[in-house]
């Protein structure tokens, strides 16, 4: 039952010792919280630190059922361990577990609480100490060793980097208590749009369903710590998305009503290159230690690790199985029908929308192609223009040349890569075992490349096979 103003007569009566443990209480440090309760669990007393800390005074918790107050709002189910402890403390028997609170600046509070009777000369429990101990970074700095941990066991279990990811993300809400936690891409297009490959949350639904952000710097919506992570390739912290200024209005409306306070945003680091970013949002202020920053980013080096290893092993399986249409698709060809089945069968291994095969003219100003493909179908051949297109820049020295998009904004007088919708282009130079040219071999992408390497890779297999079937007939 709630006191009527008994205990502010007793608080003006106490004797010495009683006011001098309080002042002791009162001078603990300030991660330590402690009060005292009636055995019903009524606030007869809370020192400065537990006060400070939720922002209110000694009169507004004094005479209060203890679980009303600000420390346990924050969660019904510690409410109920409350409760439980306080029954069990009446009849003599002491509790210990962690509470979670937020605190006077919207920061989470992680507290290592116990609830003690105490009792008088005759044996009875006169009445109960609760008291806590901070140890919010300590408890961060476990749980984010345990999700580095479970982390690198999936690692090395992955066999689907799309899994893998989503896996990732699932483990460092459920085990990391993060809000959200989501992969983001950046894609080329016109605004720059960040595309959200997967995510985990402790909601339901679509969260990214008409929702755009980017990692465009003079957008409004570029602004979160995800856009500026892509640009930079540093990490990025957000505090508190309600007090940074260079937060948007739009991204604050956005977080409002998604529930995001602060978080961070980790580059996820390939070929040296960023294109994706792991993405932390916390319900609260994001306030955490270096070393939980520290654990997290190791976490985030290991997913992009995994992630390129996990290419790694697809590339080579491509690259086989490149190789092997190469010798099933040519074996038994000969002269023209050879080039004609190898770029067939080179444009099909590569996703490519247009391949060909090309000779140099005289002056080398122009090329005309051996074989074209478009779109799987044999087309007929056609000039090619060296000066102000891709060709150009195939050299002795410079033996590829990738343009992974928007091929046609860098090369605008080419207009054959208009003719063919190009967003993409990746050549190589022909050269016979002298190292002289015989021509070039490309392939032509009507969507931006998000993987160079394979490509690179597999078109590099099969201009060695062209150069040699060259130098055979022209020794013929």
């Amino acid at each position: 039952m709630a006191l009527t103003g008994y205990y502010h007569n007793e608080l003006a009566r106490v004797d010495k010792a009683s006011q001098r443990l309080r002042e002791v209480m009162d001078g603990l440090s300030s991660a330590f919280f402690i009060g005292t309760m009636t055995l019903e669990g009524i606030v007869t007393y809370a020192n400065k630190t537990a006060l400070e800390a939720v922002g209110v005074e000694r009169k507004d918790v004094l005479g209060k059922p203890f679980v009303e107050t600000p420390w346990w709002t924050y969660s019904e189910v510690t409410r109920q361990k409350l409760r439980d402890a306080i029954t069990r403390a009446a009849k003599g028997e002491s509790s210990r577990f962690d509470v979670i609170f937020e605190n006077v600046h919207g920061e989470l509070i992680t507290a290592d609480f116990s609830l003690h009777p105490v009792l008088d000369i005759k044996g009875h429990v006169a009445y109960l100490v609760p008291s806590g101990h901070d140890v919010t970074e300590r408890r961060a700095a476990e749980r984010a060793l345990r999700l580095l941990s479970e982390c690198n066991n999936l690692l090395l279990r992955a066999t689907d980097e799309i899994r893998l990811m989503h896996d990732v993300c699932r483990l460092i809400v459920e085990v990391g208590g993060y809000r959200m936690a989501w992969v983001g891409e950046a894609k080329n297009d016109a605004i720059k749009t960040i595309k959200a490959i997967t995510y985990a949350s402790i909601d339901s639904g679509v969260l990214f369903e008409n929702v755009v952000l980017t990692w465009a710097e003079d957008d409004p919506r570029g602004q979160g710590t995800t856009g500026r992570c892509l640009r930079s390739g540093q990490v990025v912290i957000c505090e508190d998305v309600q007090q940074d200024p260079s937060i948007s209005t739009y991204l604050r409306n956005l977080a409002l009503k998604k529930g995001f306070r602060g978080g961070v945003a980790f580059p996820l680091f390939s070929n040296a290159s960023v294109r994706r970013v792991l993405t932390l949002t916390s319900s609260s202020v994001f306030n955490v230690a270096s070393d939980e920053i520290t654990l997290l980013k190791n976490l985030a080096n290991n997913l992009a690790y995994g992630i390129d290893n996990l290419r790694t092993q697809q590339q080579n399986k491509r690259i086989l199985s490149a190789v092997n249409q190469i010798a099933d698709g040519v074996a038994v060809s000969t002269g023209m029908e050879f080039f004609q089945r190898l770029v067939l069968t080179m444009t099909a291994a590569l996703g490519a929308h247009v391949g060909m095969i090309t000779r140099a003219q005289v002056g080398d100003v122009c090329s005309r192609t051996v074989v074209a493909v478009q779109d799987g179908q044999l087309i007929e051949n056609f000039d090619v223009p060296i000066l102000g297109t891709p060709c150009e820049k195939l050299s002795a020295i410079t033996k590829e040349w990738i343009v992974a998009s928007e091929v046609q904004k860098e090369y605008p007088l080419a207009e054959g890569l208009a003719t063919f919708g190009t967003e993409a282009y990746v050549g190589r130079r022909i050269e016979d075992s002298q190292g002289q040219s015989m021509g070039q071999i490309c392939v032509l992408f009507r969507e931006p490349l998000a993987d160079t390497s394979y490509v690179s890779a597999t078109l590099k297999i099969f201009t060695a096979r062209v150069a040699a079937e060259l130098e055979r007939q022209e020794r013929a």
